[in-house]
């Protein structure tokens, strides 16, 4: 027996984290795409009613301190949203980050 102890009918589990790694990662890809369908089939569509304005609430948003004031923020909640599925590039004007946007929301909503 070469000083090796084996327990007669039972299997020695290994651990082997190239599977849990491979697990894991589909896992990720999965998430990843499921939330890129998401974002495309759910909720840019849902922009193309009021496109302009929350283009505007947006741009506030990145240029002003308090852009709703003293009135209601809902609609710039919403138009907060639009950069969490779309996000602003590092550096990037956000006159071109507008513009980006806007091309985008168009393809979205033909």
């Amino acid at each position: 027996m070469n000083g090796q102890i084996t327990v007669a009918g039972t299997h020695a589990s290994r651990f082997r984290p190239f599977r849990l790694l491979l697990v894991v990662l589909a896992a990720l890809v999965l998430v990843f795409q499921a939330s890129d369908w998401y974002a495309g089939q759910v909720s840019l569509p849902r922009y193309c009613a009021q496109q302009a304005l929350m283009l505007q609430h947006l741009a506030a948003i990145n240029t002003e301190d308090r852009p709703a004031g003293d009135s209601s923020r809902r609609n710039f909640i919403v138009a907060a949203k639009l950069e969490f599925l779309l996000p602003r590039m590092a550096d990037e004007p956000v006159d071109a980050y507008i513009v980006r946007l806007r091309s985008r929301l168009e393809q979205e909503c033909r």
